[in-house]
């Protein structure tokens, strides 16, 4: 099993920081993973446990779908994601600590257990996720930071710096 556990102190509160991740992760996504193109949503009505959606991604000039649900859904502290069919055997939480009235830790935790074919390409997998969850985290942390409202749903990424 691989797994990446990263932790980032951002400058919102802890409503706030999940307001962004949490209640408009769909919206809100595509905006800290460049690879993410959109977000198809398969149900109705406001993220919650069970909410399910289908990610479209383009990763070396190749565009997938990977359909994944909403495990844990407990606002602000905790959201968590699961990709039931997908071989990397992917899974995703979010935890939100408060640290002062602005200000809370992110903590990211993702875990794959590859299946089948794909176990073969551990080593590779295992080399990458740390590199790649950083740049994921430091770019989610900037566009919690970057919100300045309670609901942070802009239709386009920010450019980078």
């Amino acid at each position: 099993m691989i797994t990446y556990v990263k932790t980032r102190r951002v400058n919102r509160s802890a409503e706030a920081a999940f307001d962004v991740i949490g209640t408009h992760v769909f919206e809100n996504h595509p905006r800290w993973e460049a690879e993410v193109v959109a977000i198809r949503r398969l149900d109705d009505g406001p993220a919650g446990v069970g909410g399910r959606a289908v990610m479209v991604r383009s990763e070396h000039g190749r565009t997938s779908e990977t359909a994944y649900s909403i495990t844990e859904f407990d606002p602000p502290r905790r959201i968590a994601f699961d990709h039931p069919g997908s071989p990397l055997g992917f899974a995703l939480s979010t935890t939100i600590t408060p640290v002062s009235s602005t200000s809370c830790d992110v903590t990211t935790r993702v875990t794959m257990q590859p299946r089948g074919w794909v176990r073969l390409l551990e080593p590779l997998l295992r080399l990458g996720s740390a590199r790649r969850g950083d740049r994921l985290t430091s770019e989610q942390a900037r566009v919690i930071e970057q919100s300045t409202s309670a609901v942070s749903t802009i239709d386009s990424k920010e450019p980078e710096q």
